[in-house]
């Protein structure tokens, strides 16, 4: 986990690039990100390197090219060819703002010393994470996207479309600039449960639209899922029989059982996605969901589900 800090605390300072890009040239952000990945090394015991740097004030987005991280020890734990982040505004909501991470691989050390039970398969992949999201100053609503593709594996995507999104959006905002104002120093007590306060009234105020989830097999996914199974000392043919004695007794509907069942069966790709009723909050939707779940043709029905495997 502390490696995936390391890995998340790159792409802030990142977007803090972003935001120095709009005074300054590209230099002058190299100057700015240089001195918070040392400060984040100090922080963390891990170095963190690049070879190239990029910086458009016009697009207001900052590349970083062939990213090394290495520990404590010196030894490599990830490379990553490049990060790019865009659109990012310190000062105020941005409409459109995007994050790209490509070919991030754990090194040969690091997977090395992963325990025996660990998957090599998928700690040797190479990775792709992009994120989009699109936010309607006008209307308060934000469309979000996320994609994660571990190469010639599996891909994974989800698309969240939500309404009255300004207040979180406002929310992310006061916690962003609360947190560069604080530097490297921790936030107080009081100050974390302000944040948390601040994001739970944004989210009370949210409306989810709609949702889509989408599972991909990249040409290795069957031999993952056999992998994962036989350290479990179960085979392809056992799990898929189990499956179906689970959905038979489970409260999902005949359409998500159907695609499950096929997808299990052909580990192609699996899509489920859902229309939210308008002018209802999360918490509303929760109650109804709720007393809809022993019903569960009914709850799809209510929130529009829809689900295809193969």
């Amino acid at each position: 986990m502390k490696k995936l800090a390391i890995i998340a605390g790159v792409v802030i300072i990142a977007i803090g690039g972003v935001s120095y890009a709009n005074h300054a040239l590209t230099q002058e952000v190299k100057v700015e990100v240089d001195r918070q990945l040392a400060m984040l090394s100090q922080q963390t015991g891990s170095a963190v390197t690049y070879e190239d740097l990029s910086a458009s004030v016009f697009s207001k987005s900052v590349e970083l090219s062939n990213v090394s991280i290495t520990g404590f020890d010196e030894k490599a734990i990830a490379n990553i060819n490049s990060i790019l982040v865009a659109g990012y505004d310190a000062e105020k909501i941005a409409p459109r703002t995007e994050v790209a991470v490509n070919g991030f691989k754990f090194s040969d050390d690091f997977t090395a010393q992963l325990p025996t039970d660990a998957n090599n398969q998928l700690a040797s992949a190479s990775y792709d994470l992009h994120t989009l999201m699109n936010y309607d100053a006008d209307s308060g609503d934000s469309d979000i996207t996320l994609n994660i593709n571990a190469n010639d594996i599996v891909a994974f995507n989800l698309d969240l479309g939500l309404a009255k999104s300004t207040a979180l959006m406002e929310a992310s905002l006061a916690v962003s600039k609360l947190q560069q104002a604080s530097g490297s120093q921790q936030l107080t007590l009081e100050q974390q449960l302000q944040q948390q306060t601040l994001m739970m009234q944004a989210l009370a105020e949210l409306e989810p639209r709609t949702i889509k989830i989408n599972l991909n097999n990249q040409g290795e996914f069957k031999a993952l899922v056999e992998q994962m199974l036989e350290k479990q000392g179960m085979t392809l043919e056992q799990m898929q029989q189990m499956v179906d004695v689970q959905l038979q007794q489970a409260p999902v509907s005949d359409e998500l059982a159907a695609a499950i069942k096929n997808f299990t069966q052909g580990l192609g790709s699996l899509t489920v996605s859902a229309s939210l009723p308008e002018g209802q909050t999360m918490d509303e939707i929760n109650q109804q969901i709720f007393t809809l779940m022993g019903q569960p043709n009914d709850l799809a029905e209510f929130i529009n589900l829809e689900a295809k495997g193969e």
